[in-house]
């Protein structure tokens, strides 16, 4: 098969079964080989590719050979003036033939027309991709480390009462959820101008996915917010994680009271469903941040390299001391 006989299109529900099999194939394959892994990953739920594709819908691609099979897919989020792309996958035996190149092309040209910054994450071990990410345009900025919290061994740290100002989204009324918004907006644009996600608290109550944990300072103010995911992402999942997609507090707050109020409200809300362990990542230009999750606990277990598309802002390379915590990847 080469390129030439390639369509990309977007990606439709009737899609989504087809790219499920895919990822799972596809990550099943580089965990064989890069990680000495031998179990086959399940599949993403059907609620957790729902979710995943609702933020950009017309910015989820595959591409369909000539017969009509899909050949390959990317999903793009965006957060605001920050947008990026991941999950990404092409069958094994087709790579090397231009599909990957094909569907990053399409997303990157979708992410350029609404952000500001484009941006991904991927695995160290795989070559092939850093390669391809450079030739279409981005660099390699800092590592993401993601860290792992043990809910149990931590429990004396994160137990007892919740301090005030801990509040959950989905509990208020609709006035107090429509300014609470406005909060959040306002500490992702006070961390990195324009980073925005309030379509991601509202996805995390559209589709059940986990909820939004608030930290209130002074005069109701939001000083923090976390995303607490709670639903699994792949079928019959019984690793006792929960994850964090993003912790941020504002800056000029007590960010250290901010960032242990978030993390003693999300240690009772994952315990009570029983999760063992919270997972997050943090890109490592957020050195302060790194820095306070590590002594709040966390163990670094593995990293990722983040990159950029060469003509994203300053802030998207340099070292920032904003408390941040984030994954570009799905």
């Amino acid at each position: 098969m080469s390129s030439l006989e390639l369509s990309v299109r977007t990606m439709v529900e009737s899609d989504l079964a087809a790219v499920a099999e895919i990822e799972a194939g596809v990550f099943t394959d580089w965990y064989r080989t890069h990680r000495r892994e031998t179990e086959a990953l399940a599949e993403r739920t059907p609620q957790e590719l729902r979710y995943a594709t609702s933020f950009e819908p017309d910015g989820n691609f595959v591409a369909v050979a000539r017969e009509g099979s899909i050949a390959g897919f990317i999903f793009t989020r965006t957060w605001g003036s920050v947008g990026w792309f991941g999950t990404f996958g092409v069958p094994t035996q087709l790579q090397g033939l231009g599909v990957g190149r094909r569907l990053v092309e399409r997303a990157v040209a979708h992410l350029r027309d609404r952000s500001a910054t484009v941006g991904l994450e991927t695995m160290p071990e795989s070559g092939a991709n850093l390669g391809l990410y450079t030739r279409v345009g981005f660099l390699p900025c800092a590592p993401t480390l993601v860290l792992e919290l043990s809910l149990i061994r931590e429990a004396d740290r994160f137990s007892g009462p919740l301090p005030d100002g801990c509040r959950v989204w989905d509990d208020e009324d609709a006035w107090s959820r429509r300014r609470l918004l406005g909060g959040v907006r306002e500490v992702g644009d006070a961390v990195w101008p324009g980073l925005d996600h309030t379509r991601e608290v509202a996805a995390y109550r559209e589709h059940g996915v986990g909820e939004t944990l608030l930290s209130l300072g002074r005069g109701g103010r939001v000083d923090g917010f976390a995303l607490l995911r709670t639903a699994p992402f792949r079928e019959h999942d019984t690793s006792g994680r929960a994850y964090l997609h993003a912790l941020a507090v504002r800056p000029g707050a007590d960010e250290e009271a901010a960032v242990d109020a978030l993390l003693r409200h999300v240690w009772r809300r994952a315990t009570r469903v029983g999760f063992s362990s919270l997972y997050l990542g943090v890109s490592g230009q957020h050195h302060a941040a790194v820095a306070l999750l590590l002594s709040r606990g966390f163990l670094a277990r593995r990293a990722a390299v983040r990159m950029v598309e060469r003509s994203a802002p300053d802030v998207a390379f340099l070292p920032q001391s904003a408390i941040l915590c984030s994954r570009w990847a799905g």
